[in-house]
């Protein structure tokens, strides 16, 4: 069981963002009933999810939480003509639709085009943040109504907040869909949960854990849209804490046992090359033991203690890089006298939604 808690980006309404696509009517007056169906546009983002890898059950978008959409109205043509620099998102821009137990909800409500050649096409990104940054594609301009295309995004991985994009739904009408638009979102981040467990066949001494760290990794990049991969990673290179023990608190102390790998947590980085020296797995713990090992009654003493190894060592069975939509873990072998030894595994992510790590 992982033991962090997403933290999900502020979903507060974002006024200028959703004023800058708001050149078309909202309402559906009755004087422009003949150029709307009268039908509200409505979304899913969970009908068509995989399922879990284990436990095989139905994955549903995260129960309120929000995602931003973006519609394109595209007059007697359709998506494909995308690269005619002919279609931008002023019917939707940065919409925010929210969901709670079921139902998906915004406002103000927007109707499907009457007429048969208007044809919508959607696209999504999670969670919403009225602050989205969003540029156009393959270049530092900000990203507007008037702009063409998908937006790339410029993120910031805090470790606990999943990013995801939807597929595009291309050309919808009301006809194909009974007016319902279904998003499937990917992963675009990768998510990483660490196990410990000590080397002591004999029982000589006990390891508690401190803290464990990613040191010198990029937390900011761009997301390019034209084929989802991770570009322009900037900013100076950080630490991002993975697990650190409370020392006010000694009911949340992790002491490993011989044999068994016990959970960490897990955290959502960057996906990004790992072979550079600045990136290394810092991990502190404390060792304790009896003052005479043969008298368990002898005093027990105790030391803190760290490792640091190369991330490029760590994940090299892997092609020293975090994938997105992969699902890694990392299982570390700890004794008191010897080097961290690590197993390293991975798989995808599993289904296309918000991961939430729950404690």
């Amino acid at each position: 069981m992982l033991n962090r808690i997403i933290r999900i980006m502020a979903t507060a309404a974002g006024c200028t963002l959703l004023l800058a696509g708001c050149s078309l009517r909202l309402d559906n007056p009755a004087s422009d009933m003949a150029q709307d169906s009268g039908v509200p546009i409505s979304f899913n983002a969970g009908s068509a999810l995989l399922l879990y890898d284990a436990q095989q059950t139905k994955a549903e978008y995260y129960d309120d939480s929000s995602f931003g959409v973006f519609a394109f109205k595209q007059s007697g043509g359709n998506w494909s003509q995308l690269n005619s620099k002919k279609w931008k998102p002023d019917f939707m821009f940065n919409q925010e639709v929210h969901h709670s137990s079921g139902a998906y909800t915004y406002a103000p409500t927007r109707y499907w085009p009457n007429a048969a050649v208007n044809t919508l096409t959607f696209w999504a990104y999670s969670p919403y943040d009225a602050n989205a940054n969003l540029l156009v594609s393959g270049t530092s301009t900000p990203y507007t109504s008037n702009s063409v295309g998908l937006p790339d995004i410029r993120f910031t991985a805090d470790g606990q907040t999943d990013l995801l994009y939807s597929d595009i739904e291309a050309d919808q009408t009301y006809a194909s869909n009974s007016g319902e638009v279904a998003f499937d979102f990917n992963h675009a981040l990768s998510l990483v949960e660490l196990k410990a467990e000590k080397i002591d066949e004999d029982g000589l001494y006990g390891v508690t854990m401190k803290k464990v760290s990613f040191k010198g990794i990029y937390a900011t990049g761009v997301l390019k849209s034209s084929d989802w991969s991770w570009y322009n990673y900037s900013g100076s290179r950080q630490d991002l804490p993975v697990w650190d023990d409370d020392p006010d608190d000694d009911s949340d102390d992790v002491v490993l046992t011989h044999g068994t790998a016990t959970p960490l947590a897990g955290v959502m980085p960057l996906p990004q090359d790992l072979t550079n020296d600045a990136c290394w797995l810092h991990v502190e713990f404390e060792v304790s033991y009896h003052e005479d090992p043969l008298d368990p009654s002898s005093a027990v003493l105790s030391y803190t203690t760290s490792r640091n190894v190369y991330l490029r060592d760590v994940f090299y069975s892997v092609g020293s890089a975090w994938a997105k939509n992969t699902h890694y873990t990392v299982t570390l072998q700890i004794s008191p006298d010897r080097p961290i030894q690590f197993t390293v595994s991975w798989d995808d992510w599993g289904a296309d939604h918000n991961y939430h790590l729950s404690s």
